[in-house]
């Protein structure tokens, strides 16, 4: 989310407004009742340099409070063009309160000594286990193919609070690692024997997806009729970041063709430090009109969904008995009110996208959404289903 001069805070928003340039000061505000921790900020490249007692060359920046002290803080290539043009720091603010921050180049390695809350890996099975940079996607949806050649078979994101990974072949569904501890656990799982379907001492896997859509998976309505975004041309996983702030890939589908179209499509995923969620950003190109974008929550518990709302976005929720080893999980998707156009189960059987509550969605450019984890074994506050609920809404606060 990019910070404009001034966002007006409401229940579930932080406000951010901007400072005289000639101050260099940046202000952050929390209009809330409840204080937010590790709340993420992120500023342009043309942003930051406003507020710099210096020109911004080829330097690196760093966020720093009012006392002077650093925040943890990440220069980002995002479009990858070899520059940064994303800055986002991290920083915790009190109730009713505000903050300046202040910004300055950073010394040489001075970025490099914020602990590493997030992580990426996508590697190869079998020793010694590189990591994968250009391979096309799969086009098969045999699951033994895959799993004897990727680890944990496609690319995987994490931070200090949960982790996901995205099956690399035509199905395209997103599970869920639920972890036990908040060190980067996933860099060795799945090989060397390592067993990610059985309890470790960093967690475990925690869903069972099958050809539902998993966590957050994607499809695309055209009529009466529901596609699983994964079938494509060329597939392609584009490593953006990982660092102390937020971890972020690309998913990219070419010529993913639907009845006499083609579209373009590409999913950016991003997870911040402490956060219960990931956030999904999908942008669509080929779009005639009349499409629809859909995501979803595996349902193979038949658990009723849940709706809440907090602030601008839709809460839509399962909880209970439905995790790998049969305890309490939450699950929610985060949406937009403005975007969410229907809510549709998809079918127990048969072919194509099953067990699944679909949200349809307004294609924008992009399209953004969230998805939320509550696992019992992180925290026994989980098995309740008020809790999970009321996790979900101050995670709005931090979208």
């Amino acid at each position: 989310m990019k910070i404009q001069q001034t966002i007006l805070g409401c229940m579930a928003m932080i406000t951010i407004m901007a400072c005289s340039p000639q101050q260099k000061k940046f202000e952050v505000s929390n209009p809330l009742a409840e204080a937010i921790k590790d709340k993420a900020v992120v500023l342009t490249r043309q942003e930051v340099a406003t507020y710099l007692a210096e020109p911004l060359k080829d330097q690196l920046v760093i966020a720093l409070d009012a006392k002077g002290e650093a925040l943890p803080t990440q220069n980002d290539d995002v479009d990858g063009d070899g520059k940064w043009d994303e800055l986002v720091f991290l920083t915790n603010i009190d109730a009713n309160a505000r903050q300046e921050v202040s910004f300055r180049l950073a010394e040489a390695g001075e970025l490099d000594h914020f602990p590493k809350r997030t992580n990426i890996r996508f590697g190869y099975k079998n020793e010694p286990c590189e990591e994968v940079v250009d391979d096309p996607r799969f086009k098969t949806n045999d699951s033994p193919s895959i799993f004897g050649y990727y680890q944990m078979e496609g690319p995987t994101w994490e931070n200090d609070v949960v982790g996901f990974r995205n099956y690399y072949d035509a199905r395209n569904g997103i599970d869920i690692f639920g972890k036990k501890t908040t060190a980067m656990a996933l860099d060795s799982a799945g090989i060397r024997g390592q067993n990610y379907h059985q309890m470790d001492e960093w967690g475990m896997d925690v869903l069972k997806v099958g050809n539902s859509l998993g966590a957050g998976g994607l499809a695309l309505q055209v009529g009466d009729s529901i596609y699983r975004i994964g079938p494509c041309e060329v597939g392609r996983y584009r490593f953006i970041c990982e660092g102390p702030v937020r971890a972020m890939l690309e998913l990219t589908f070419k010529g993913f063709k639907v009845q006499d179209r083609s579209y373009n499509i590409t999913h950016r995923l991003s997870i911040y430090a402490g956060d219960q969620f990931y956030r999904s950003q999908v942008w669509i190109e080929g779009l005639q009109g009349d499409e629809q974008l859909v995501t979803g929550i595996v349902d193979k518990h038949d658990l009723s969904y849940l709706v809440d709302e907090s602030g601008d976005y839709l809460v839509y929720a399962t909880h209970g008995h439905q995790a790998y080893t049969h305890e309490c999980l939450g699950l929610a998707l985060l949406v937009k009110k403005a975007d969410f156009v229907a809510y549709k189960a998809a079918p127990k059987e048969g072919e194509g996208i099953l067990e699944t509550h679909l949200l349809k969605l307004k294609p924008q450019q992009p399209t953004e959404f969230a998805f939320v984890v509550g696992w019992e074994y992180r925290n026994k506050k989980f098995s309740d289903k008020d809790f999970f609920m009321d996790v979900c809404k101050k995670c709005v606060n931090k979208l």
